[in-house]
C-alpha cells in the first residue's frame, strides 16, 4: 500500500508481544489496558471495522441481542468486575507498513507505520463496551484494567476464515448448562436454591445440562425454565443474602405444598411421567410458569399455600357437562387461551401440542392465577 510514514516514526509501538502459532501462521499476543484502548481508537490506530457479524456492518442494525449484550458488559466494566476473556485485533499484512523487533528476552515489539488494527476477526462488541465503560461519565471504569489480546496477521481472506470458526465452531453453552453454573442474580440465584433445597426437586429430577427435558426422561424440567419463570414471574427483589434465603424457604415449603396437591409437580417414575405428557398441562414447562407466578401471589399476599393450592384438585367441566382434570388437555381454556394448539400427527389424526412462546407462558399463568381467584377473569 501507499502508507503514510511520519518522518520514519511509527504511529504506536506495541511492545512485550510473545508468538503464537495458529491457522497455519504467526501471529502475537500482548496486553493492552483500557487507557491505551481509548486512545488507540481516538487516533485512529485502533478501528472498530471489518466485524463479519450483521450488527456490525456498514449500514447494520444492531440488534436487540447484541445492545444487551454490550450494555452488559459494559455496565460490568463500570463496576471493574467484568469477564471479557481474550480478545482480538487483526493487522492487514496487504494494507499496513510494519516492523517486528525481536529484544534479547525474546519479547516482539510492533512498530507500525501505515495502518491500523481492527476488528475483522472478532471482539467488536466487547471493545465497544470498553470504549463505551471509558468514556461515561460515571468515570468509574479503572483505565489501568489489562486485557489479554491477540494480534491476528491476517489479511482479508484470512480474517474471514477466522472469524467465521469464531462464530461457528463448536456449540455455545447452553443456557441450562451455564445458569446452573453460575447465577448472576437474585432471581437465577433463587431458582438455585429452590432446586436444592426441595425434596421434590434436585438434579435428579430437574435438567441441568441442556434447555429441554428429553421425552424419554422422569425429569420434571430444565433448569433453565425455572430460571425463567422466577426472572419474569417473581417479584421478589432481596437485598441482602437474609432476604434471599428467605424468599428461598418460602418456595421451598411453595413446593412441599404444591406436591401435596399436584404430585405432578415432584418425582414421579418415567413411566408416569411419559403417560402425562401430551395429555396434561401439570409439569410441562408453561405450567412452570404458572406455578412461580402463583407462588408470588401468596407470597405477596401473605397467604397460606397450604389452604390455597388444594383448588388446584377440583375438577372442571367442559361445555357438555363433562368432569375433567382442570391441567388436562381436554380443559378447553388451554386452547382458548393459545396454550394448546390444534394439529395433526404424521397420520393425520387431530392432536393438541403445547405452544411455546412468551405469549403462551404469560397466558397460562395469568389463568392459573384467575383460577385460584387472583386474577379478573
Amino acid at each position: 500500500m501507499n502508507a503514510q510514514v511520519y518522518n520514519g516514526e511509527p504511529l504506536v509501538e506495541i511492545t512485550q508481544l510473545r508468538v503464537v502459532d495458529d491457522a497455519g501462521t504467526q501471529h502475537y499476543e500482548g496486553i493492552f489496558t483500557g487507557d491505551w484502548i481509548e486512545k488507540q481508537e481516538r487516533d485512529g490506530v485502533l478501528k472498530l471495522e471489518g466485524n463479519i457479524r450483521p450488527d456490525w456492518q456498514p449500514g447494520g442494525k444492531q440488534s436487540a441481542k447484541t445492545r444487551r449484550k454490550v450494555d452488559r458488559w459494559t455496565e460490568e466494566l463500570l463496576k471493574n468486575d467484568a469477564v471479557m476473556g481474550n480478545l482480538s485485533v487483526r493487522l492487514d499484512p496487504d494494507n499496513s507498513v510494519f516492523q517486528m523487533v525481536q529484544d534479547e528476552d525474546g519479547d516482539w515489539t510492533l512498530r507500525l507505520f501505515g495502518g491500523y488494527l481492527d476488528t475483522g476477526v472478532d471482539s467488536q462488541s466487547r471493545f465497544t463496551a470498553i470504549l463505551a465503560a471509558m468514556r461515561n461519565e460515571v468515570g468509574t471504569m479503572n483505565g489501568k484494567t489489562k486485557f489479554a489480546v491477540r494480534i491476528w496477521v491476517a489479511n482479508d481472506d484470512l480474517a474471514a476464515r477466522v472469524g467465521s470458526d469464531y462464530n461457528t465452531r463448536g456449540d455455545k453453552v447452553n443456557d441450562t448448562a451455564a445458569k446452573y453454573a453460575y447465577q448472576d442474580n437474585s432471581k437465577k440465584r433463587l431458582a438455585r436454591l429452590l432446586l436444592e433445597g426441595s425434596k421434590h426437586l434436585g438434579v435428579d429430577n430437574v435438567e441441568v445440562l441442556t434447555n429441554t427435558v428429553s421425552a424419554s426422561s422422569s425429569k420434571l424440567v430444565a433448569f433453565n425454565t425455572l430460571t425463567q419463570a422466577m426472572e419474569n414471574y417473581w417479584s421478589g427483589d432481596p437485598i441482602d443474602e437474609q432476604q434471599e434465603q428467605e424468599q428461598a424457604d418460602f418456595l421451598v415449603n411453595f413446593w412441599d405444598d404444591l406436591v401435596a396437591v399436584r404430585r405432578e409437580f415432584g418425582r414421579l417414575g418415567k413411566s408416569d411421567r411419559q403417560a402425562l405428557r401430551g395429555h396434561s398441562m401439570a409439569g410441562t414447562a408453561l405450567s412452570i410458569h404458572g406455578v412461580i407466578a402463583l407462588a408470588d401471589e401468596i407470597c405477596r399476599g401473605k397467604l397460606d399455600a397450604a389452604k390455597v393450592l388444594p383448588r388446584l384438585q377440583e375438577p372442571v367441566y367442559d361445555g357438555a357437562g363433562n368432569e375433567l382434570d382442570y391441567f388436562s388437555y381436554d380443559n378447553p381454556i388451554w386452547v382458548k387461551i393459545g396454550a394448546l394448539v390444534q394439529t395433526e400427527d404424521k397420520s393425520g389424526n387431530p392432536r393438541k401440542t403445547l405452544r411455546m412462546s412468551f405469549q403462551s407462558r404469560k397466558a397460562v399463568a395469568d389463568e392459573i392465577k384467575r383460577h385460584l381467584g387472583f386474577a379478573d377473569s
